[in-house]
């Protein structure tokens, strides 16, 4: 007869640590596991997300700017009110070209934030007309004329101009050709130096409309327009080109509707169409308002030309009318003309951060005069000087400008009728498009699977009972 038995002894205190240490190193090891699981795939996912929705990008270019400028222009003597006038006008211009510092408007305009929207909108509905989609551009167009329609001030030549040859565009997509004949002149009226360049990418009809609209344009009727403006010696734009102050007058004006600006420091800025008629002279008035800073901007004004060489009550009305006005940072320049040669600029900055410094240059008089000014500031308050938009084609996009998707600009003309963005070289493709996204999102979701199935498998309540040692011994028993 063969028997058998258990001998269950318990363990020792040196055998129970080892096993207990060994448990609590598998615990930490499947936690571990399922960390680093779950942050692979939530890495891959919402960084992806992120870079196609170019949701990074857009906050950097939100970053981009930001500080406003305020820059005034102080004179000599009473005398030379009219050159320091002037000299703040062009100042003022230039500082619109700075990357990182956006002019800090010294005659408000309503409707600012309205513009920066439907400028956006606009936009998207030119991009929608070059993917052939007539439709959605539509749509983007009747969003942009309703914000434009709730601030009749927003908007400049440019922008208008823009709207015009998205609507002719998109109705010239859908076979109304008088109606985009008639919406594109429109846009060459306030803009004449449109190019065909502009106009290619959208097809061949799309170009033949512009040689049409632009030789009507240039050789229609023509008629004269008079500007008064009624609260002072005021700036005044006609599509965007400086006419005089005050007064102002233009001739040979293409008939149609003319884009008029008026600006003065202190008063609220005021921008509306004027009709221009044909061999019809035709005037516009204008009565400008105080702006809610201008008194204090005029006492400013006034306490720094006259204490402009002491530098110590001259930052002390600096630090106060910053904070009057509600800019960032502020210039303060006397000019002084040395000749016909060059414009001595001596003045004072006041950054952002509480800085202030002197400042002094002289400007040459020469064709680079307009871009010496802008270089100056942008040295002054440390940014970078752009291209001057008025010089710029109303179209900005490199797609449709200068180069087509994956060839170096300038070095060959766009072909209309060839399919657009589908050269696979430059082309940004979708992330889950690409194979190791997806390997990247099944390797993440299987090291998920595993470190739940690790953390949910065993008897966890056994694991920290009682560790014994099971001993069998078998005796062999003679037979009776």
């Amino acid at each position: 007869m063969r028997s058998s038995f258990f001998e269950i002894q318990p363990a020792s205190e040196s055998m129970h640590r080892p096993a207990l240490f060994a448990t609590l190193r598998r615990r930490s090891a499947r936690t571990a596991l399922a960390l680093i699981a779950a942050a692979t795939v939530t890495d891959v996912h919402f960084w992806s997300a992120l870079q196609g929705a170019d949701y990074i990008a857009s906050a950097q270019a939100q970053a981009s700017v930001n500080s406003t400028l305020a820059v005034l222009v102080v004179p000599v003597a009473k005398k030379a009110d009219g050159d320091a006038e002037a000299l703040e006008r062009m100042l003022s211009e230039a500082a619109a070209r700075l990357d990182t510092v956006k002019p800090f408007e010294l005659s408000p305009l309503p409707g600012l934030e309205s513009e920066e929207q439907a400028s956006v909108i606009i936009e998207d509905a030119l991009r929608a007309l070059l993917l052939r989609t007539p439709k959605r551009a539509q749509e983007r167009l009747q969003a942009a004329i309703a914000k434009l329609k709730d601030a009749p001030m927003a908007g400049d030549e440019r922008l208008y101009a823009r709207l015009f040859k998205a609507q002719a565009l998109a109705l010239l997509a859908v076979g109304e050709l008088v109606p985009a004949r008639d919406t594109l002149v429109k846009s060459l009226v306030l803009i004449p130096t449109q190019s065909e360049e502009e106009y290619s990418a959208y097809g061949s009809q799309a170009k033949d409309l512009y040689t049409q609209v632009a030789a009507s344009v240039s050789g229609g009727a023509k008629g004269d327009i008079k500007v008064v403006v009624r609260g002072g010696k005021a700036d005044v734009w006609i599509d965007g080109v400086w006419r005089g102050a005050g007064t102002a007058q233009a001739s040979n004006l293409p008939a149609g509707s003319h884009r008029v600006s008026v600006r003065m420091g202190g008063m609220v800025a005021e921008r509306r169409f004027v009709e221009v008629a044909a061999g019809k002279p035709g005037i516009a008035e204008f009565d400008l308002k105080p702006a809610p800073f201008g008194p204090d901007l005029e006492q400013g004004r006034a306490v720094l030309a006259t204490n402009f060489k002491q530098p110590s009550v001259v930052e002390d009305r600096m630090r106060e009318l910053r904070n009057q006005l509600g800019a960032d940072q502020m210039i303060v320049v006397r000019p002084a003309s040395d000749g016909k040669k060059a414009t001595t600029l001596a003045g004072y900055f006041l950054g952002a951060d509480g800085s202030f410094r002197k400042l002094e240059d002289a400007i040459d008089k020469d064709e680079k005069y307009f871009d010496r000014l802008g270089t100056f500031l942008a040295e002054a308050c440390g940014a970078k000087l752009g291209a001057d938009p008025g010089t710029q084609p109303l179209d900005m996009r490199q797609s449709v400008v200068t180069q087509g998707v994956g060839r170096k600009a300038g070095t060959e003309q766009i072909d209309p009728n060839a399919p657009l963005f589908d050269d696979g070289k430059d082309k940004k493709k979708p992330i889950t498009s690409e194979w190791w996204f997806w390997t990247a999102v099944a390797g993440g979701a299987a090291l998920i699977g595993g470190g739940l199935y690790l953390l949910t498998s065993g008897d966890e309540t056994g694991s920290t009972d009682a560790v014994g040692k099971v001993e069998v011994k078998l005796n062999k028993v003679a037979a009776p």
